[in-house]
């Protein structure tokens, strides 16, 4: 299952996937695999903002998936992707989800200084 968790971890393409694969996989989130899912929420997160819609019905739905994708805003995501994270939330996001928007600024901007987590 790790093998398998590894090799789709970074591959997923949305929140769907994402998913589909958290609910597989949860258990086995770590190393590799941990870094896997933080590349593809940070990417995500800054480059597929038209879909948030989507992410925040599945966070709503599932409150542990909401927590999955907030400890993958970590350290691991490039500085730049932070950025870009920080900016959507302030800048794109609609009122009905400020409350996700605000968790998701709060753990990408933690990313920059891990002290702070």
């Amino acid at each position: 299952e790790a093998f398998k968790a590894e090799s789709e971890a970074n591959r997923l393409y949305d929140w769907d996937s994402i998913y589909e694969s958290y609910k597989k996989y949860y258990h086995c989130d770590d190393g590799a695999i941990w870094e896997g899912y933080s590349d593809t929420v940070g990417r995500l997160l800054a480059d597929d903002w038209i879909h948030f819609k989507r992410l925040h019905e599945l966070c709503l739905s599932d409150g542990k998936f909401k927590q999955f994708v907030l400890k993958h805003i970590d350290m691991t995501v490039p500085v730049d992707v932070l950025q870009r994270i920080i900016n959507n939330t302030r800048t794109h996001c609609p009122s009905e989800y400020k409350e996700l928007c605000k968790a998701i600024e709060t753990e990408a901007s933690a990313g920059w200084n891990p002290n702070t987590k």
